[in-house]
């Protein structure tokens, strides 16, 4: 029986969607920023921001930029986000703090813009600072922050540039109550998604009619884009870590890598399970099982006040005298963006211990690996489920009422 997943999402329980993070949340943070900042001696800050990493920007403003990249600048004489013409409308839409203003090196490179008028950055700085700035701090990583800005503030007479990228790091991965409730609706999204996903697969489909049916879900229940793309890779494609589903058929006895990320409100809750097309191959179970009991190991390793570290020590305990060693370590950042936010990691060397009020990834990808009869080039797996530990020191799991181990074809 073909999948109606239009059937399916009038079945799901409604999401409502007037949750959002107030605007009084963030002018706290606009004013906590300013803070920081005069007790460092910084006159004025800059983030920037772009369609891929909207972090630094999007904490500030609300606003997440899509094709143009956007800045905000702040200091005690407010906060200003930076843009061009055509991001404009919908930055004013969007943004829950600032004034939006039109700078020249944030339009899209080669287009005209007859009766628009852009204020040099150097103006905007002074504007923000309220006088003419001797320290600057950029708040986001030198990594992010484009060449040509970074020329820009160097031109600034008299001026110190600094590297504060550090603010924001932090307060970033200290998740409020807001954040991590809109943490849960995404992740609920993305369980809706992937369960979608799960049911739809059948031998003879094409990939990407599989994650169709994933991008349908999150749109019909309110995400308002995704943090990464739909992730369907299946048989020889399966070793794939991060490749987006292509037009490949599935096959029968396929493995095939599932990754779902959706957004809302801005912060993405991501989601990865592994299942077999058709029936399963004994040894293709049997690799499976071993995963999801070393992922449940992990699982309980998780916990406020107790080393990170510990995690990927476990998992990788279990694994690696298998020869099924991760490629990478478990635990990663979430919230604006997938796997990028800049804090958040641990691995089997962190030296910290979990706090509370954090958002995480709990990820094992297991890829390129041979495993009895399994060929190495047929061989991927990620299990991945976000995790919060919340501001009592609770840890919880976000996903909802989907099992580690799933079967093609069912509906969960």
């Amino acid at each position: 029986m073909t999948f109606d997943v239009c059937s399916f999402v009038k079945n799901l329980e409604p999401i409502d969607l007037e949750r959002k993070i107030t605007k009084s949340e963030y002018e706290s943070r606009i004013k906590t920023l300013q803070d920081i900042l005069n007790n460092r001696g910084i006159d004025v800050g800059i983030a920037f921001g772009n369609e891929l990493r909207p972090g630094d920007t999007g904490w500030l403003t609300g606003y997440d930029p899509q094709i143009e990249p956007t800045a905000a600048v702040i200091g005690v004489k407010g906060l200003f986000v930076l843009g061009g013409p055509e991001g404009e409308a919908y930055a004013k839409e969007t943004m829950m703090a600032g004034t939006f203003i039109n700078v020249l090196e944030f339009k899209i490179p080669e287009e005209d813009y007859p009766g628009y008028e852009f204020m040099p950055l150097s103006k905007i700085l002074i504007e923000a600072a309220g006088i003419e700035p001797k320290k600057i701090g950029i708040l986001t990583l030198p990594s992010i922050l484009p060449l040509e800005i970074f020329h820009l503030l160097k031109k600034i007479p008299n001026a110190e540039i600094i590297d504060a990228s550090d603010i924001l790091l932090d307060y970033r991965y200290q998740k409020s109550p807001q954040e991590l409730e809109m943490m849960s609706i995404a992740a609920r999204i993305s369980t809706y998604a992937m369960k979608a996903m799960i049911a739809a697969i059948r031998p003879g489909m094409r990939e990407l009619e599989v994650a169709a049916c994933a991008d349908y879900v999150m749109k019909a229940m309110g995400a308002d884009r995704v943090g990464i793309s739909t992730i369907v890779c299946s048989g020889w494609r399966s070793p794939n870590v991060i490749g987006r589903a292509s037009n490949k058929v599935i096959e029968e006895g396929d493995m095939i890598d599932l990754t779902v990320s959706a957004r809302y409100d801005g912060l993405a809750s991501c989601m990865g399970r592994t299942v077999i097309a058709g029936k399963a191959h004994p040894d293709q179970l049997e690799f499976i099982n071993i995963a999801i009991n070393a992922y449940e190991k992990g699982i309980e390793a998780i916990a406020y006040g107790q080393p990170a570290s510990e995690v990927d020590r476990t998992v990788r305990s279990i694994l690696d005298p298998q020869g099924l060693s991760p490629l990478y370590s478990l635990v990663h950042g979430i919230g604006w963006t997938e796997a990028m936010e800049g804090k958040g990691a641990a691995t089997q060397h962190s030296t910290w211990n979990f706090p509370k009020g954090i958002a995480f990834m709990l990820d094992l990808g297991i890829f390129g690996r041979s495993f009895k009869s399994l060929d190495k080039n047929h061989l991927g797996l990620r299990i991945e489920n976000p995790f919060i530990i919340d501001h009592e020191g609770n840890t919880k799991c976000l996903t909802v009422d989907l099992p580690l181990k799933c079967e093609a074809g069912k509906i969960y």
